[in-house]
C-alpha cells in the first residue's frame, strides 16, 4: 500500500502543503507535509538539538553534508541567522529539491545548497539507489563503477571556489563516505571545527580516526561521555580539538 499511497501523494502534490514544525532541531520552521512527516512532527533527537544549539552561534558558519531533505540545514541556518551561512551537500536530486524547496520557504538567504557529494577528489562517484530517490539509505559505491554518476567535489576546492567561510560546526551524515569527505578537507579541518558524525562501518571509523586524531580530535557521545574512537562506531558522535 505504502508505494501506492506514495504515488498518490507526488501525482496531486498534496506532499508540498505547508506545515509547522512542531519541535526539535526546526522547530518553527515552515516545512512540507510529506514523506519523512516525523521531520515536521518534531521528532528529532534532544540530544542532537542540543549540541547544534550549543555549537551553530548568531553570526556563526555551519556545514552539512549529507543534508537530504534540509532537517539539519534549516535547523542551523535559525540559529546562526542572516550574519552566519550555512553551506549544504545534498548530491541526490530528489532529495537536493526538497532541501531547496524548504530553504525557500523559510527565506533562509544565507544557506548556499550544491549538488556535489563531498569526497576525497573533484569528480564522479556513484550512487547505489538503496531505497528509491529521496531515500536516507542511498550510499556511494566502493568498486567505482556501478550506480548513478554524481559530481563529488573536495570540500577545500569548494570553499575556495565559493569563497565560502570556514566552518565553525560541520554535520556529516553521508552513509559511509564520511571519511572520504574528511580527507579532501584539509584546509577547513586546520580551523578545528566542531563535528557531528555519524559511522556506518568501521572502515568508515578507522578512515576518520586516521584524519582527525593527529589534529587533537577527541570522540565524545551525544550524552556527553568521553567514549575513545572504538565507542562510535554505528553510533553519532562529537569530534572536538577545542573546547566548546
Amino acid at each position: 500500500m505504502k508505494p501506492l499511497f506514495d504515488a498518490f501523494m507526488r501525482w496531486t502534490r498534496l506532499g508540498d502543503l505547508p506545515m509547522r514544525v512542531r519541535g526539535g532541531l526546526a522547530a518553527g520552521a515552515r516545512w512540507t507535509l510529506y514523506p519523512f512527516s516525523s521531520y515536521w512532527r518534531g521528532a528529532s533527537d534532544k540530544e542532537s538539538t542540543a549540541w547544534v544549539d550549543r555549537f551553530c552561534r548568531p553570526g556563526g558558519c555551519a556545514l552539512d553534508l549529507g543534508a537530504h531533505f534540509g532537517l539539519y540545514t534549516v535547523g542551523m541556518a535559525q540559529r546562526v541567522g542572516p550574519t552566519g551561512q550555512v553551506v549544504a551537500l545534498e548530491p541526490e536530486e530528489t532529495a537536493r529539491r526538497r532541501c531547496m524547496l524548504h530553504v525557500r520557504m523559510n527565506h533562509l538567504d544565507w544557506v548556499r545548497v550544491f549538488g556535489e557529494a563531498a569526497s576525497d577528489k573533484t569528480g564522479t562517484i556513484w550512487l547505489v539507489d538503496n531505497g528509491g530517490a529521496g531515500s536516507t539509505t542511498n550510499y556511494v559505491s566502493k568498486d567505482g563503477g556501478s550506480g548513478i554518476a554524481l559530481p563529488c567535489v573536495r570540500l577545500d576546492d569548494l570553499f575556495a571556489r565559493e569563497r565560502l567561510r570556514p566552518p565553525d560546526f560541520i554535520k556529516i551524515d553521508v552513509e559511509n563516505h564520511g571519511a572520504e569527505a574528511l580527507a579532501g578537507a584539509g584546509a577547513l579541518l586546520a580551523g578545528k571545527p566542531h563535528i557531528m558524525m555519524s559511522f556506518h562501518s568501521e572502515r568508515e571509523l578507522a578512515g576518520a580516526q586516521e584524519i582527525l586524531a593527529p589534529l587533537g580530535y577527541r570522540v565524545t557521545s551525544l550524552a556527553g561521555e568521553d567514549v575513545g574512537w572504538g565507542g562510535a562506531l554505528y553510533k553519532t558522535a562529537i569530534l572536538s580539538a577545542k573546547p566548546g
